[in-house]
């Protein structure tokens, strides 16, 4: 692993930093790549898909993959139910810096529109508290039977629009299972299977229709697991703004009026000026 990326920012330097955290998207291979990404996505069956091998710097993946907390950090969340045996973080904020990071840069506004223009879905939003996104783990036995996602964030005016989804799994062998598979709910059109493989990301919607999962136990090695990195994108639930209140101000003060009526009578060159010569300062 190259050593520049277990050096704390603090030491390092800014310019070490971003020089790392410029590593953690590649996004202008990605921009260089969108169109041809852009027409796989839209014609992919059972419904609007893309999987892309090689997405991120491995290197940037090794250090994700060795961040994963311990099983017994009160961070993870474990499930077992008749539906899902699989433990997730608890968003990102318990995780190292290093995975807080990397999750972040995944929602930069360049990725978001980069995101916006392959998948035809606009004005894509993070979630500040990455409500179900983060480190996913499943051991020997886990599974996740087919479902189609919740798309209401629980606390914030937010409706679910896509997933990303990163495997981190090296040498990961397909005989043991837990490839996502994908079928459409409505026509039962199928077929799709993702295996897990490292460094492979797939990028589906989220509706009605777009069922998916591992509905069989994984059999790896017990030492093994099924890890990938999971982000969710979101966009503005309008009803739910439409009913929010606008900010409403009380009457100013006497002083407060006459600065503000003496400001309306200056033209706003004026203020450019001023605001530059500041600048300048």
């Amino acid at each position: 692993m190259d050593s520049s990326l277990a050096i704390a920012p603090a030491a390092a330097g800014l310019d070490a930093f971003d020089a790392v955290t410029s590593r953690m998207i590649p996004i202008a291979r990605l921009e260089a790549e969108e169109a041809a990404i852009a027409e796989r996505y839209r014609s992919a069956k059972p419904y609007p898909h893309v999987v892309i091998d090689g997405f991120f710097d491995a290197e940037i993946l090794d250090r994700i993959e060795a961040s994963f907390p311990r099983r017994t950090n009160p961070e993870w969340i474990s499930y077992d139910t008749s539906n899902e045996v699989k433990s997730t973080s608890r968003g990102i904020l318990g995780l190292d810096p290093f995975a807080q990071t990397f999750f972040w840069q995944g929602t930069s506004p360049r990725f978001l529109a980069w995101l916006e223009r392959v998948t035809g879905v606009a004005q894509l939003a993070a979630d500040p508290t990455f409500h179900g996104g983060g480190l996913h783990e499943s051991r020997r036995g886990g599974w996740l039977n087919m479902h189609v996602d919740w798309t209401q964030h629980p606390h914030l005016p937010l409706v679910r629009q896509l997933n990303m989804i990163v495997y981190l799994n090296r040498d990961w062998d397909v005989a043991w299972g837990g490839a996502l598979e994908l079928k459409h709910a409505t026509t039962g059109e199928g077929g799709a299977k993702v295996a897990p493989l490292f460094n492979r990301a797939v990028i589906f919607p989220t509706t009605s229709e777009t069922l998916h999962g591992f509905p069989d136990p994984i059999t790896c090695p017990a030492d093994r697991a099924r890890r990938s990195a999971s982000w969710f994108y979101w966009s503005p639930d309008q009803e739910a703004i439409q009913r929010g209140a606008p900010i409403t101000f009380l009457p100013g003060t006497r002083q407060t009026k006459l600065r503000s009526f003496l400001r309306s009578c200056v033209p706003p060159i004026a203020f450019q000026v001023r605001d530059r010569l500041r600048g300048r300062g």
